[in-house]
């Protein structure tokens, strides 16, 4: 088992909704090599669903049958010619719009961009710090991260808010499967 998923504000020492686990290897998820996960729980706590990538930043989600729920993309961000934030796409199977999610919304890039001189002086002063300290593990800059996606005409049906590093979730909006395996790509990208 690598990671779970829980409800929010439960205890650690409450049951689940649900467990990930990884293949028994050496190697680790990492967006330039990922391996297939699979997300257990429920009701008899069986295989919910599988992830299995198919190719650079890209994911099919498979039901318990083997039947594909959705193929997930994370297109990434960049700065030149022009900016343009992560992206990512859930496109469930039989639905003709997918559903997609920008990390940070556009004002707060702005604000982010607009205050970088003191986040700077913030952060050279908190890996000067860490590097006294000798634990250098917490010097991250890391932008807005609020994520929300939705498709046209049916509004958010997953929220990640990142100041509390919480997922909100829509069950009469998208599956929970799919869910559950969009905010585990989520997490570990911004992790690992």
């Amino acid at each position: 088992m690598s990671t779970t998923i829980r409800l929010s504000g439960a205890r650690p020492d409450d049951v689940p909704l649900t467990e990930v686990f990884e293949s028994r290897s050496t190697e680790r998820w990492t967006r330039q090599s990922p391996v297939p996960f699979w997300i257990h729980g429920g009701q008899g706590g069986g295989l919910m669903c599988s992830v299995h990538p198919t190719g650079p930043d890209a994911y099919d989600v498979y039901a318990a049958d083997g039947v594909q729920l959705a193929r997930i993309t994370r297109r990434a961000g960049r700065f030149l010619p022009w900016p343009r934030r992560i992206r990512w796409t859930a496109q469930i199977s039989g639905m003709p719009r997918p559903f997609k999610g920008k990390v940070g919304s556009w004002y707060s890039w702005l604000a982010y961009a607009l205050t970088a001189p003191v986040w700077l002086l913030f952060f050279l002063g908190m890996l000067v710090y860490s590097l006294i300290e000798g634990d250098t593990s917490d010097t991250s800059l890391d932008g807005p991260t609020r994520t929300r996606w939705s498709t046209a005409g049916s509004g958010t049906a997953l929220d990640y808010r990142g100041i509390g590093k919480v997922y909100h979730f829509e069950p009469q909006r998208l599956d929970v499967r799919v869910a559950y395996a969009q905010a585990v790509l989520h997490a570990w990208e911004r992790v690992r």
